[in-house]
């Protein structure tokens, strides 16, 4: 979805844009997204570093993968940690995989050892 959004900017950067927009090829108002997603993305990263957003959610706002999240944020020098509730809950869901994957195996075995 595209919202449009009416913007006041001060005359003191619009020679920056034009500059930008002549060596790119390109239109005012697409320089202008491109600076607006640049910083987004360096906001959203640092979020992310901070624990207030997801990894997931970032790359959902950004439209991007969660492996993009991680190479951003490497390259902006961003370590991006798993909360506690976090390394909670994926500590038990390993546990239940692995009680479960044991209960597999042993049912496994005694079919095999019923054949014999």
């Amino acid at each position: 979805m595209v919202v449009v959004y009416p913007l006041k900017l001060e005359d003191e950067i619009m020679p920056v844009i034009e500059l930008k927009s002549k060596e790119e090829h390109t239109n005012k108002s697409i320089v202008l997204k491109q600076l607006i997603y640049k910083s987004l993305s360096d906001y959203v990263v640092k979020l992310c570093g901070r624990g207030r957003l997801s990894v997931g959610k970032a790359a959902e706002i950004l439209n991007v993968s969660i492996y993009d999240i991680h190479d951003i944020a490497r390259t902006k020098g961003i370590k991006l940690t798993a909360s506690e509730e976090q390394v909670q809950k994926s500590a038990k869901t390993v546990k239940k995989i692995l009680k479960q994957s044991k209960e597999e195996i042993k049912k496994g075995v005694n079919i095999i050892k019923k054949q014999r």
